[in-house]
């Protein structure tokens, strides 16, 4: 099982842009997120087509299951 954190921001443009982390740990927090996102839009980190990282949209962990299947 493998988790990803999927952070959406909108840049100058009001465009969405998402940033993904894979391997997140299980004991992340919603305050840890924001505050994170709060720093890669405070120091501009980031470069996109549409300007800056201006504001947080939404931030959400998705969980992957993977089965293997035999097939020979």
């Amino acid at each position: 099982m493998s988790k990803q954190l999927v952070m959406n921001f909108l840049n100058e443009s009001g465009k969405k842009v998402s940033i993904s982390l894979n391997s997140v740990k299980d004991t992340v927090t919603d305050a840890e997120v924001s505050a994170a996102m709060d720093l890669m839009i405070l120091n501009q980190i980031f470069n996109t087509t549409g300007g800056d990282l201006v504001t947080k949209d939404s931030a959400q962990i998705i969980d992957k299951n993977t089965e293997a299947l035999v097939v020979k």
